[in-house]
């Protein structure tokens, strides 16, 4: 019998739609899942909160903070002309350039934190970002401001993207998006352990959402080398219409949930000796 590793899997996107909902709360009944982090600023969010506070004991559960696409929290966010928030790569852009309001970033911060702790009754065991954009310049320093705000130094973790170069090379899967979302992980790294937060040290998951990709084969490799505080985060759900009007990855939610729900995950866990367990 080898020596066992543990492995935490978080699932993205609670919140966006009932039918995400449905599927990661399955999944966590099963014991398929260790987190979960939830899009605050739906209604999907606030109707299912309560079915998830329920596990708060056995799985973690963060924030998804949310600065692109959804309609944001703050009357004094940033705004589209279609009244949403901007698209990731916009967004990154007036981050590099200093062109957007720390303050109007702090506050829909805070806010999204407090509708978290309002529909759930505590605060976020972790927080991550959609699309990463927790880990933009600029939007970096402000969610640390805010957790020094809220006292939450010691009680939380952030996740950051950042993996060892050799090991991106080593799995082979979306090397190039891999490198630049590493990239964007590592400056994030460095604060987070600055600020004494407690951070993750691996992390797995990149890849296209291609339809045709073989997820089975796909989660051998993301486990592949993963140590300590390793982070796999996924995307399980039920797609629908409902999610295709508000996000790109859709089949290979039913692809991801398919499989984690299934006896090939479990012996590939046996197999390569991972236990589950939160971080």
């Amino acid at each position: 019998m080898g020596q066992k590793f543990s492995l935490s899997i978080c699932a993205d996107d609670f919140g966006i739609t009932h039918n995400v909902n449905k599927a990661i709360i399955k999944l966590i009944s099963n014991k398929r899942l260790t987190e979960t982090s939830c899009i605050v600023l739906t209604e999907n969010f606030k109707k299912d909160a309560k079915k998830l506070k329920s596990f708060k004991n056995k799985i973690g559960i963060g924030l998804h903070l949310t600065l692109t696409d959804f309609k944001p929290l703050s009357k004094k966010y940033i705004l589209n002309v279609d009244g949403n928030m901007p698209s990731n790569l916009p967004l990154l852009i007036k981050c590099i350039q200093k062109k957007i309001d720390k303050k109007q970033i702090f506050d829909e911060i805070d806010l999204q934190i407090q509708n978290f702790k309002k529909y759930l009754g505590f605060d976020p065991n972790f927080i991550d970002g959609h699309h990463h954009v927790h880990q933009f310049p600029l939007i970096r320093d402000c969610l640390i401001d805010v957790i020094k705000k809220r006292k939450l130094v010691e009680k939380i973790w952030l996740r950051n993207t950042h993996e060892e170069l050799n090991k991106i090379f080593n799995r082979n899967v979306s090397i190039f998006k891999a490198y630049i979302i590493s990239f964007l992980g590592k400056k994030f790294k460095y604060l987070v352990k600055k600020n004494s937060i407690k951070t993750n040290d691996g992390f797995s998951g990149i890849y296209n959402f291609s339809p045709k990709a073989n997820f089975e084969n796909l989660f051998v490799k993301f486990i592949k080398h993963s140590g300590k505080n390793h982070v796999l985060m996924v995307h399980p759900g039920y797609s629908d219409e409902i999610l295709s009007s508000l996000d790109s990855v859709t089949i290979t939610r039913d692809i991801e949930f398919n499989f984690l729900s299934g006896n090939d995950f479990l012996n590939i866990l046996k197999k390569k000796n991972k236990i589950l367990k939160k971080l």
